[in-house]
């Protein structure tokens, strides 16, 4: 009987679930590949945020020194990912490795049971063989007229009734040993099938082994190549690195007296700002004044003035843009000069060209331009708690509305740049009350 005509055992499914099943440490399914896609462009758009910042950050930096600073930035922000995808290569590679080690040994295992199976298998079929070809000559002879006596002969013939005695127990035992060689040829046959089926199911599994240590080959090979990639591309960073921080020091040296020139700077706009307040609230009471004097002559209307025109309304106060707000207001720590700033402001990181809306109603009382603050607007908002607070928008690509035109909130009033002294599109605003900045976090 041959093994391949044998009925299959059960082991041979978990076989085939073994090769259908994927390792734990296999490839990405698609869902985890997605996964890791999006991790990748979740972690592109931080590192472009952040640079975004900086980038405002440099505000009063020469362009040239700004973009090597930028550079080296970005390229210290992807390193720790550079970093992370190394280890993951590197994590990989030590899985595929192992995962082949153990593969191989399966095989191997396989392959040796496989070797003891088909011994037993081509004995065990002799041996089934021999008895059957015994008991079929038994058969044979028997019915020839040989072999196996009649049982009704026992007692016939015979002149000594001790004879037939003998010769039923004869009868009996060879009847009861050609029983027992039936039996055995039965349990030969059984223990046969059962090394043929598993011969079947491990030849299959040995099969299916192969295809497995392939893939496992294939999957160290690609593991390397990318680890190998990963390596290079940290070097590269860490080699750009160097160079980016060498220039840079050579550039710092280059235009250190804009280091000066910062603080000069900032003084000159609040000097500016506080002229306008000084200005706008000496217009406020002349024009309360006027009013006052008007009511009391019996000429006006009993209604009060609204400051001369400029907008006291109360109510709340708006974002200028609709954008997230970054570098608050207060003292900031310089990356380049490594000196301390105030930041007299609020900035927000938006497209050049987005509409500037008006945070409070009041009056456009000036639209100024400098190498600072760049293309500049300045409102008035009136008096709140004794005090004459304005607000005012930097960096403008343009304007939206002439001195001495009222505003709503919301209103248009300019339109988000890169004028002056910065180095990338956004807005910075301030608020100033008596024309001293204060935080515009207390309004907004």
């Amino acid at each position: 009987m041959s093994p391949s005509i044998l009925r299959r055992p059960l082991t041979l499914a978990a076989t085939v679930l073994l090769v259908l099943t994927p390792s734990l440490a296999g490839p990405l399914s698609p869902a985890s590949a997605e996964g890791t896609k999006q991790d990748k462009i979740a972690e592109r758009e931080t590192v472009d945020q952040q640079l975004e910042d900086l980038r405002i950050d440099l505000g009063g930096v020469n362009d040239e020194l700004a973009d090597t600073y930028i550079a080296l930035a970005e390229t210290e922000l992807l390193i720790p990912e550079a970093q992370q995808d190394l280890e993951d290569a590197q994590a990989e590679l030590a899985a595929a490795r192992e995962d082949d080690r153990l593969t191989g040994e399966r095989l191997t295992a396989a392959q040796e049971e496989e070797k003891q199976l088909s011994g037993e298998v081509e004995t065990g079929q002799e041996e089934v063989d021999r008895s059957d070809d015994e008991l079929a000559q038994v058969a044979l002879d028997a019915y020839k007229g040989g072999g196996l006596p009649n049982p009704s002969t026992i007692y016939t013939g015979g002149q000594d009734p001790q004879d037939a005695v003998d010769r039923s127990m004869n009868y009996r035992l060879t009847m009861s040993s050609q029983g027992s060689r039936l039996d055995t040829l039965r349990a030969d046959q059984a223990v046969t099938e059962n090394s043929a089926d598993r011969l079947t199911a491990v030849r299959e599994e040995i099969d299916a082994l192969k295809l497995e240590s392939e893939q496992a080959v294939q999957r160290t090979a690609d593991a390397e190549d990318a680890a190998a990639a990963a390596k290079a591309d940290l070097d590269d960073l860490y080699a750009t690195q160097k160079t980016q921080r060498d220039d840079l020091e050579a550039k710092k040296t280059k235009y250190q007296e804009d280091e000066a020139n910062l603080e000069d700077r900032s003084s000159t706009l609040d000097t500016e700002i506080e002229e306008l307040a000084r200005q706008e609230r000496e217009r406020e009471q002349k024009a309360a004044e006027a009013a006052k004097k008007k009511s009391s002559s019996g000429s006006g209307t009993g209604k009060k003035s609204s400051s001369g025109g400029s907008a006291n309304t109360g109510g709340g106060w708006n974002y200028p843009v609709n954008s997230r707000m970054n570098s608050n207001y207060g003292w900031r720590y310089h990356p380049i000069y490594h000196t301390r700033k105030l930041h007299a402001g609020v900035d927000f990181p938006v497209a050049c060209g987005t509409s500037v809306g008006a945070t409070h109603s009041g009056r456009v009382i000036a639209r100024t331009h400098n190498s600072g603050a760049g293309n500049k607007i300045i409102l008035s908002h009136g008096i709140h708690n004794g005090k004459l607070v304005t607000s005012s928008y930097h960096h403008l690509q343009g304007f939206a509305k002439p001195v001495g035109a009222q505003v709503s909130a919301g209103d248009t009033v300019g339109y988000v740049g890169t004028t002056g002294s910065s180095t990338g599109c956004h807005l910075h605003f301030e608020i100033q009350e008596d024309g001293n900045s204060v935080n515009p976090a207390n309004y907004l």
